[in-house]
């Protein structure tokens, strides 16, 4: 087969991708407690780089100290991280590919005994998985940490930083204040619920201007009372009017984590299919996701223009030449889908492959 589309370079907004692969954000949970670039970051992503990849998003970066999502992520909320973030954004361009952030705040997916922080949400709602009853957030809460993440978005592009993307998917904050399941609220947060992450988006654009913006969403949260695919249309809408450049999808939330994280059983490009619906009602590039196993699967996805851009995670973390090895016909080494490297799943402290033993 001819790869001819999913090899096909793409400006968005002035940032240039090689191709229209990407790796996507992922946490290995590699960096140090007080959220630092280490040593085995920088090794990670820079193999990844060298392997092929259009775009690298890395992430998932918290922007504040209450939003962490496990004990050792990469963190942006102090101009201390900026200098680790611009050697490793460095040595990523240097090897060909578009270097990328993903912000995020957790909301009431972490708890307080990691973070030593109270856990804060859009409403008073235990997460269902982690049970840990956070504090609704006031419209002060709701600036600060609108604040940290223009802040963190602005530290992001002083390090180089070629495209930011603002995390709404998964249920984590931005994504609980979008979806009924976890917003209950009667204010203005509550009647509109994407206004939290509009409001997000334009801050940032105002602090970063012209740089690319990409949206995390989830095309469908596939639980009772949460967020269905007709909703994340309209959500989209609103996204790109706020100023989106990109709408990455993805589906889940902890409570559908089969729908986060699919195993190969579930389907091969098992959400495609969102992102196609999605990329039908936005006039901007849309990032799909989820069991894309080969660089051909991703070629017909560009090709059929179901999406712009495809997004492959687990295959890279087994090989992280996936992407060259394919481009050449050469045999990789195979994801075994034997769920090492979510590790949070596993009661691990960060990620591994058995098929790659230097990650």
């Amino acid at each position: 087969m001819e790869l001819r589309s999913v090899l096909k370079p793409l400006d968005i907004k002035g940032t240039r991708l090689r191709n229209r692969i990407v790796f996507p954000a992922f946490q290995a949970n590699y960096a140090t407690r007080d959220g630092f670039v280490t040593e085995r970051i920088t090794r990670l992503y820079e193999k990844l780089a060298q392997g092929g990849n259009g775009m690298i998003i890395v992430g998932r970066i918290a922007v504040s100290d209450d939003g962490a999502p496990n004990t050792n992520p990469l963190r942006l909320n102090s101009d201390e991280h900026i200098p680790g973030l611009n050697e490793l954004f460095s040595i990523i361009k240097k090897r060909g590919a578009a270097p990328a952030v993903q912000l995020m705040h957790a909301g009431r997916q972490t708890v307080s005994a990691m973070t030593g922080h109270p856990v804060v949400a859009a409403s008073a709602i235990p997460c269902p998985v982690l049970k840990e009853m956070p504090i609704e957030l006031d419209t002060e809460g709701i600036k600060r940490i609108q604040d940290d993440f223009t802040s963190a978005a602005g530290r992001a592009k002083k390090a180089g930083a070629e495209l930011i993307e603002l995390h709404g998917a998964f249920g984590y904050l931005i994504g609980g204040f979008l979806s009924p399941y976890s917003n209950k609220r009667d204010d203005e947060y509550g009647n509109d619920k994407s206004l939290f992450f509009t409001e997000i988006i334009e801050k940032v654009r105002r602090k970063t201007g012209d740089i690319p913006i990409s949206c995390r969403i989830s095309g469908d949260e596939f639980v009772d009372g949460g967020l269905k695919f007709e909703d994340m249309r309209q959500v989209s809408q609103k996204l790109v009017e706020a100023g989106a450049d990109v709408i990455s999808v993805s589906a889940g939330t902890y409570a559908s984590m089969e729908h986060m994280a699919p195993t190969i059983s579930m389907g091969i490009g098992l959400h495609v299919y969102l992102a196609k619906g999605i990329r039908d009602s936005v006039d901007v590039p849309v990032i799909c996701s989820d069991n894309i196993r080969t660089i051909e699967n991703a070629n017909e996805i560009v090709s059929e223009n179901k999406a712009d851009l495809v997004a492959i995670c687990r295959p890279q973390v087994a090989d992280h030449f996936f992407v060259k090895k394919s481009i050449r016909g050469e045999p990789v080494v195979e994801c075994l889908d034997c769920g090492s490297c979510l590790y949070f799943l596993k009661g691990e402290t960060s990620v591994s492959c058995p098929q790659n033993p230097e990650i």
